[in-house]
């Protein structure tokens, strides 16, 4: 992979676009000028792939503010979900979706945000070669990097800023892959861009050999529903006594038939939140997880994967919005999950793999909603207690606005990484917990303490 990656920094070279007509003069549904800069277009890299970014400058010192790379996950899943569901500087309006709504706390408040659509076939990327949209983790980590320098070299003056990057679910391989590659391509001279100084994976994959990606979902995904009310003391501690992990019984298999069917059909990413029903949003979420995902028990219960595209969809896919971004309409319409790729995951163990590196040399941030069931809090908890880093500072609360506890966090000697929960927060953590959610963020990018 190292190879591999240094191979294409000196290989993938960007072909770029006139920035200048990539900016965004007015969006539709927004009468006011727009709270800061923005820019939509196309980042070309390679000979034949078309990487969709948008970009919000800072409302806050644009020219001094650090720069931020949001990533998405899936496979498969559109960063612009980021963008208008979760910390952009607009939520589209749920009375009319034709009209955006001033969202408060929006991450562009404190750093200049970049969106990318990845891998190409996600979103309105897009390839001139059909051969380009069946891919994997490595093929995704060496056009990302190649991406940000292709980003870099429109926006030179931000190469002297602070560099982050963050991301959720399966951006939990994105995103230190990612990482990986810029460290390697800063060691041999060919990374261009600004220096990486930190990454926050939330609600992340770690590969497809632990956790919830990697075949341990019974156990970390049982844990976390014991500890919820959706079910009675008594088959909670048949379940603790019976299921032995390591090796599944046929009792501890049936105990969670039992379990889930008591569950029933609850949101998997959120588990205390609606799960819709009955729309071809609900059928399109229940088939396109956020995470390579496949229910335990298909004929009974729940959680369920219930992926919300309805106002992001209608937004979105308006002509008006697609002339206005510069993007070139796809042969199908945008949606949360919408792709045309054939993706193979190939990173087995992050932890063992690649998190020791990244810890050596940048700081690390790993956060989690507690309200998720797609990759719980106790899947994260797990696998950086298991780096075997000496503790800094033992599991505790942190708190926001004079005292309020925004999670609880455990801080570990290497590098100050930090395992961080964010209470009330789903998948997506600030759909539903925003405030929260802009505190643990204004935290990664100024390296204070948790």
């Amino acid at each position: 992979m190292k190879l591999l990656l240094l191979t294409c920094v000196f290989l993938c070279t960007p072909v770029m676009t006139e920035i200048a007509k990539d900016e965004i003069t007015s969006l539709p549904g927004w009468d006011a000028p727009l709270p800061s800069r923005q820019f939509s277009g196309y980042l070309d890299i390679g000979a034949s792939k078309h990487m969709h970014y948008w970009l919000v400058e800072s409302e806050k010192d644009p020219k001094n503010a650090p720069t931020v790379l949001w990533l998405n996950g899936g496979p498969g899943c559109s960063s612009l979900d980021g963008l208008v569901y979760e910390h952009g500087p607009f939520r589209i309006n749920p009375e009319d979706s034709t009209k955006l709504m001033r969202f408060n706390y929006t991450w562009a408040k404190l750093a200049n945000m970049v969106y990318l659509e990845s891998p190409a076939g996600v979103g309105f990327s897009y390839s001139d070669n059909q051969a380009d949209y069946t891919t994997n983790d490595d093929k995704t980590a060496i056009d990302n990097v190649a991406s940000m320098n292709a980003f870099f070299e429109a926006w030179p003056e931000w190469k002297a800023n602070d560099f982050f990057i963050t991301g959720e679910s399966y951006g939990g391989i994105y995103v230190p892959t990612l990482a990986e590659g810029i460290l390697w391509a800063e060691g041999n001279g060919t990374w261009k861009g600004a220096k990486l100084k930190g990454i926050a994976v939330g609600n992340g994959c770690a590969g497809t050999e632990i956790g919830v990606c990697g075949g341990q979902r019974d156990q970390y995904e049982t844990e976390y529903l014991l500890g919820t009310a959706f079910i009675n003391d008594t088959i909670k501690a048949q379940i603790r006594k019976a299921c032995d992990w390591n090796k599944i019984s046929t009792q501890c298999e049936s105990l969670m038939r039992v379990m889930h069917k008591i569950i029933g059909h609850v949101n998997l990413y959120n588990v205390y939140g609606d799960c819709i029903r009955g729309t071809e949003e609900h059928e399109y979420g229940s088939s396109h997880s956020k995470v390579p995902w496949t229910k335990r028990f298909a004929e009974v219960g729940g959680p369920d994967a219930c992926i919300d595209s309805i106002l992001g969809s209608a937004y979105l896919n308006q002509p008006s919005v697609i002339t206005a971004t510069h993007v070139k309409k796809q042969p199908f319409k945008w949606s949360t999950c919408g792709n045309q790729i054939h993706y193979h995951s190939t990173r087995p163990n992050l932890p063992r793999d690649t998190y020791p590196f990244l810890i050596k040399n940048i700081k690390v941030t790993i956060y989690n909603g507690d309200w998720d069931a797609c990759v719980p809090y106790t899947d994260n908890e797990a696998w950086t207690e298991g780096m075997g880093y000496a503790v800094k500072s033992a599991w505790h609360s942190w708190t926001y606005n004079s005292g309020q506890v925004g999670g609880y966090a455990t801080t570990y000697a290497a590098n100050n990484f930090t395992f961080v929960t964010i209470r009330g927060g789903r998948h997506e953590i600030p759909e539903t917990a925003p405030v929260k959610a802009f505190e643990m963020f204004s935290r990664v990018i100024s390296f204070s303490a948790f």
